[in-house]
Parts: structure tokens; C-alpha cells; sequence
């Protein structure tokens, strides 16, 4: 038996780890050749129940792979890499401590905060709202800017809880169907400063516009601005609850033990093919089919109802963390993954990249999604991008956005999924300034002066 068969014979464990994350720590494994790049990419393929790779294996060497080791595993893992001549750091040294201090601070915030109540007079945009929280922003949100605010309904949850979003379009528009942008958020339930992301930029943008921005007026006046900032209700609400570090949703899965599909691999466009899951316990898994997921479905049947009733859509953004990387299509294609709108997508992207940058210097790197990442199919960003199919049923086509992105943000390792408070205003301030860039770069291809 060779030394990797060997390693897994070392070690027994369960399909659903412990949520409560002690000892759990994550390495950060440098990869500098062919071999180990294999290694890394048999062990995310083939033990990705085991191992939580918080982020994947690219093709390239020396690029650093997060991973998130149990205790009982970090021995046996430890002396694999060490056989196989591949160096780790210890980024994270117990992921409990990082909860724990995160949920500690937040529920004691809370608590002396508990009488000032949710309005949005006193909604703070600088810390992390549960649930029940950001769907009352939704709401708050539209009666505050009722003159160019309307809420919406998604849908209902598998767990039953709605999913809420809003509509913006300004005052001026001319049009009863205008170009339009969708952004979402929370579509990976423990990646908590997306939503929080959302809400903040919207606020700006809103606020920019009731004072009369030159570029915030036109760009609401020009263009109808669909924002839903969590999309993935149950898993967060779970995230709360239950497991901080929960990534997928929360429907059951036939003859498995193993609770959840990962909603950025159960799009139709290319769904089931090459980097997502055929196993309900991977992180990574795909569902048993196109639209099994409800919150996908939803988001999918809400789009394309849009679109055949002649709305185009111009722009389609799914908020992530972590990396600070702005991804274009494709990501389904293993080799040439380049559109042919490409360098427009690119242009747009340095656009975002540069007005990120003079915020607060921080530097968001960007290409398409096999190339600077990896290859996985069944994604929101090859959806958002892919031609829309006006006479097949959900499953076929996509929405047909010139301009669709998954940006992941802030950071780059050090807290990763953990980030704290304190982090979130300066993610939602420079990716206002990124939206801004969108909408400038967006109104001067419809020919608007900005």
C-alpha cells in the first residue's frame, strides 16, 4: 500500500465534524512542484469532507492553499506533507478561539445595544446582523427611500424563511423597462461580510442620490438596480444558530447523512461537470440536480422572468469572500476559459480594480475564473454571462450580463472567513467605489455622459 493509503488508514471520522472548532486549526501549504500539486488536488477532489479547503488548489506553483485541519487529523497530515516535502504555515492556530471571540463580542454588543431596536435610524452598518436583522433592513430600506425603493420577494427558503430583495430605480428614469444590474450576497452562508457589504454600498449609493451625486442620479435614473444581500437564508440563519462555519444550504439529502448543496455549483449553465461534487458530505457538492436548491431556483425563475419580459441585463455580481479577486466568466472551461467579450470584461474589471485601490489601497486582483482560480462548473458567474434562451424552461441558457462577476473580498488569509467587525466599513467602502466605476463604465456604453 502506498504512503497516501497508508495515511488514511490512520484516521476514521464523520461526515459532519463538530461545530464547535476546537483545535481546528488552517495551513496555509505552498505547493512548489508538479507533485505537489497533485497531491493537494487528490486530497480537495477526493477527501474534501475531511478537509475544508477554505481555498482551492490552483494550477500554480507556489500559490498558497488555506486548508482547515481537525485535530485529529493534523498528525497524520502533518507527517504526509512532511514525506512529501511540501512546508505549511499554521495561519489560524484553534478557529474556536477566533468564534468564539467573534460570537462573544457581537452577543455582547447586542445585549447593550438590545433596547435601542432595529430601525434603520439606528441600523449600524459596521458590525454583522443575524437573519431576521437584514431582512427588516429590506424592508426599512423601502419605506425610508419609498421614492425609488421597492421591496420584492424572492421566495420562501427549503427551511420556509423569505428571502427579501429591492428594486431601486430613480425618479428620472424614462423608461418602463431599463437596462438592469443584479447584485446578491450570502450565497455561502458563513461568508458573513458579504451581506454586510451589500447593505453598506446600497446605503451610499441611496443616500448619494436623495443629495443629488451627479453619477449616483444617473445611474439609478438609467438603470434598475436589483440587490438581494442574502441569498442563502437558512445556511446563515445556521451560521448564527448553530455553526459559525457552515458553507452550504440547509435541504436534506436522500439516503445521506450529510445535510446541504453548495448554490454555487447548482446553477444550470454546464451544471455537474468539473469541480463540483458528486457527494452530498462535500463542501463542494452539487446537488442532484440543475435548480434543486429552492434559494437557486428562486433567483434563477426571477431573472429570467425579467428577461423575457424584455428587460436586459447588463451587469450580474455575486458577492463573495474571501481572496479580494474579481472572477469572470468562464469558469466551467478547464483550458481557454477566456469569453468573447473578454476584454471589455477586463477593462470593466481594472475599472473596479483602480477605483478599489484609492479607497484604501487595497489591491483586487482579477481575470477569468479558470485562469486566475480554478475550474468549477454550475456557477453563478458562467449563468449570469451565458445566453439567454428565451423559449427553454429554467434549466436552459442563462441570463445573457455582459458584465458578470463573483467578486470575492476581503482578506487574503490572515482572519478568512472570521473577518472581524472592524474590517467591514472599509470592504463596503471600497467596493461602493467599485460599484460606482460599474455604473459609470455601464451608463457610457449606453451612450450617458458622466
Amino acid at each position: 500500500m502506498n504512503f497516501v493509503g497508508i495515511f488514511f488508514l490512520l484516521v476514521l471520522v464523520a461526515c459532519v465534524a463538530d461545530a464547535k472548532y476546537e483545535g481546528y486549526q488552517v495551513w496555509r501549504i505552498t505547493p512548489v512542484t508538479e507533485q505537489h500539486l497533485e497531491l493537494l488536488s487528490d486530497l480537495e477532489r477526493t477527501r474534501g469532507e475531511e478537509f475544508d479547503f477554505w481555498t482551492p488548489v490552483l494550477k500554480i506553483r507556489n500559490h498558497p492553499v488555506d486548508v482547515m485541519v481537525r485535530p485529529e487529523l493534523q498528525a497524520p497530515l502533518r507527517m504526509l506533507l512532511k514525506h512529501k516535502g511540501l512546508g505549511f504555515d499554521v495561519n489560524i492556530d484553534d478557529v474556536s478561539v477566533l468564534v468564539s471571540n467573534q460570537m462573544s463580542e457581537i452577543s455582547e454588543r447586542r445585549e447593550r445595544e438590545r433596547l435601542s431596536g432595529t430601525a434603520l435610524s439606528t441600523f449600524d452598518y459596521n458590525v454583522y446582523h443575524p437573519y431576521n436583522e437584514i431582512q427588516q433592513w429590506v424592508d426599512d430600506i423601502a419605506s425610508e427611500y419609498s421614492h425609488i425603493v421597492t421591496p420584492f420577494l424572492l421566495g420562501d427558503s427549503y427551511e420556509g424563511r423569505p428571502i427579501k430583495g429591492i428594486k431601486i430605480r430613480g425618479t428620472g428614469s424614462q423608461s418602463a423597462n431599463p437596462p438592469a444590474v443584479w447584485f446578491e450576497g450570502g450565497i455561502h452562508a458563513r461568508e458573513w461580510v458579504s451581506p454586510a457589504t451589500v447593505m453598506g454600498f446600497t446605503q451610499k449609493l441611496l443616500d448619494e442620490y436623495d443629495n443629488g451625486d451627479d453619477l449616483a442620479v444617473k445611474m439609478f435614473d438609467n438603470l434598475d438596480w436589483y440587490i438581494v444581500p442574502s441569498l442563502n437564508v437558512d445556511g446563515y440563519s445556521h451560521t448564527w444558530l448553530s455553526d459559525r462555519m457552515w458553507r452550504k444550504t440547509r435541504s436534506s439529502n436522500l439516503a445521506s447523512p450529510c445535510t446541504g448543496t453548495d448554490p454555487n455549483r447548482n446553477w444550470p449553465y454546464e451544471w455537474g461537470g468539473v469541480g463540483a461534487s458528486a457527494w452530498e458530505c462535500s463542501e463542494t457538492y452539487r446537488g442532484s440536480n440543475a435548480l434543486s436548491e429552492i434559494e437557486v431556483e428562486h433567483a434563477v425563475s426571477f431573472l429570467r422572468g425579467k428577461k423575457a419580459d424584455g428587460q436586459d441585463f447588463m451587469v450580474f455580481i455575486d458577492f463573495h469572500s474571501y481572496s479580494e479577486v474579481i472572477i469572470a466568466p468562464w469558469s466551467y472551461l478547464d483550458s481557454n476559459p477566456r469569453t468573447e467579450d473578454f476584454d471589455d470584461q477586463m477593462v470593466l474589471a481594472s475599472a473596479m480594480q483602480t477605483a478599489m485601490m484609492d479607497v484604501h489601497g487595497v489591491e483586487y486582483k482579477y481575470g477569468a475564473g479558470a485562469e486566475i482560480l480554478y475550474a468549477c462548473s454550475g456557477v453563478t458567474s458562467d449563468w449570469g454571462y451565458a445566453a439567454f434562451s428565451r423559449f427553454g424552461d429554467d434549466t436552459q441558457g442563462g441570463l445573457g450580463a455582459k458584465y458578470s462577476y463573483t467578486v470575492e473580498l476581503r482578506d487574503t488569509g490572515e482572519y478568512g472567513f472570521l473577518l472581524p467587525e472592524n474590517q467591514i466599513q472599509p470592504t463596503y467602502e471600497e467596493n461602493h467605489a467599485a460599484v460606482r466605476a460599474i455604473g459609470a463604465h455601464v451608463l457610457r456604453e449606453l451612450g450617458v455622459t458622466v
